[in-house]
């Protein structure tokens, strides 16, 4: 029994070494071992061993020699994580269709379909979900090695089951064993939102941040939040709902948002309700994108639309300021079809708003968006944990 604990903490340790120093070659890389052993404060005989194992299973390669030298007439071999070792597909699952991505491992998009989903019963989604899967499965020549699938709502990350969708009207979907029994690969299934703020934490911006912060506008808003590197879900689940964060009891209403709501301030809908109000001529039918096209023709209310929007939005960051100190804020979503409008007043807001020197010490980024922007945050869920599992991998698991 003692020999048999000895064992497992020993693996264990194993482990943690290795999936730190793939972190180390993932977020620096190119990188020596000899700088990998210096940020892990690990010996050098451990890193050549650990690194030579990555090496053998495909996940690193040694890239190229370092102009500078290691040593008396020696350079260093830089290495770097095989992000071609495999692929990966994404889909994003949203009330009238899907949206899909073909990756490689560091979430680079290669092909992006749409498909339309006839209904979304659970069972008609998975068969959309099936489809596509194989529809992308056939464009690379290697299987696709896992699936990631995103989506509104509350979902139990741990048992992969959405628990509350209003749009996509479910409640206690188990989506994830539902797709892993068709497939027969990993499947991740996460809320839309955390999924994009993983694939900051891994693949963009956020990649030298340890916290920072993903707000999202468009038909809601919504918040992912990364400590630490990880996505926090909160205890229960369903850390984030920023959309629902109440600042007035008797304030405007939409659609989708409850009086007085951040959403009802900052989606789609608040902003057609502003401009239906104050735009002159502005039609019954009219939506989000032709307030952003009048705003940028140079319609004076339109732009007044769109400050006052800005500030909304400001006045939010500094209450997230406030309450998280994040040394970034990742701004995304389809509602943020005209930023150049929206950030001066934001940010004037923001610096207004925020306690002491809060303000100066955040970086605001706007992430260029694009159709497959959710699917491809989808696709980081599978790519992050096939790099995790695959570099813990343990000889003789």
């Amino acid at each position: 029994m003692i020999q048999r604990t000895q064992a497992t903490a020993k693996d264990d340790v194993r482990r943690l070494n290795q999936g730190a120093v793939f972190q180390v070659v993932h977020r620096h890389g190119p990188v020596s071992r000899v700088d990998i052993a210096a940020r892990l404060h690990l010996s050098a005989a451990a890193v050549t061993h650990i690194t030579s194992d990555l090496i053998e299973r495909g996940l690193v390669f040694e890239a190229r020699k370092d102009d500078e030298r290691g040593g008396v007439g020696r350079r260093r071999i830089l290495l770097e994580v095989a992000y071609d070792a495999a692929y990966v597909a994404g889909i994003k699952v949203a009330s009238v269709g899907l949206t899909c991505a073909l990756t490689n491992l560091n979430a680079e998009v290669i092909h992006a379909i749409r498909r339309q989903l006839p209904s979304t019963r659970p069972e008609a989604v998975a068969d959309a979900i099936e489809a596509a899967f194989g529809e992308l499965g056939a464009m690379v020549e290697r299987p696709l090695a896992a699936l990631g699938v995103s989506l509104p709502g509350l979902v139990d990350a741990d048992r992969q089951t959405v628990r509350h969708s209003p749009l996509l009207g479910w409640a206690r979907v188990p989506l994830g064993a539902l797709l892993q029994e068709r497939l027969g690969v990993g499947v991740l299934v996460e809320n839309d939102v955390d999924a994009l703020a993983l694939a900051e934490a891994w693949f963009g911006c956020g990649r030298s941040h340890d916290g920072f912060l993903v707000v999202t506008l468009g038909r809601g808003v919504g918040l992912g939040i990364v400590i630490n590197g990880e996505v926090y879900r909160g205890p229960n689940g369903g850390a984030g709902e920023l959309g629902h964060v109440l600042l007035e009891t008797h304030g405007p209403q939409t659609r989708y948002a409850a009086p007085g709501t951040v959403e009802a301030y900052l989606s789609d809908d608040a902003l057609v309700r502003e401009a239906r109000g104050r735009v002159s001529g502005f039609p019954e039918g009219g939506d989000a994108e032709l307030v952003a096209e009048l705003a940028q023709r140079g319609d004076p209310e339109a732009l007044r639309v769109y400050a006052d929007h800005g500030r909304a939005l400001g006045r939010t960051l500094s209450i997230l300021v406030n309450v998280f100190a994040p040394s970034l804020i990742v701004l995304s979503g389809e509602g943020l079809r005209a930023p150049d409008l929206l950030l001066g007043a934001a940010e004037a807001e923001l610096r207004r708003l925020a306690f002491g020197d809060l303000a100066a010490r955040v970086e605001l980024v706007v992430e260029p968006w694009g159709d497959d922007a959710w699917a491809r945050g989808a696709a980081a869920l599978a790519a992050s944990r096939y790099l995790t599992d695959s570099a813990t991998f343990a000889r003789g698991d």
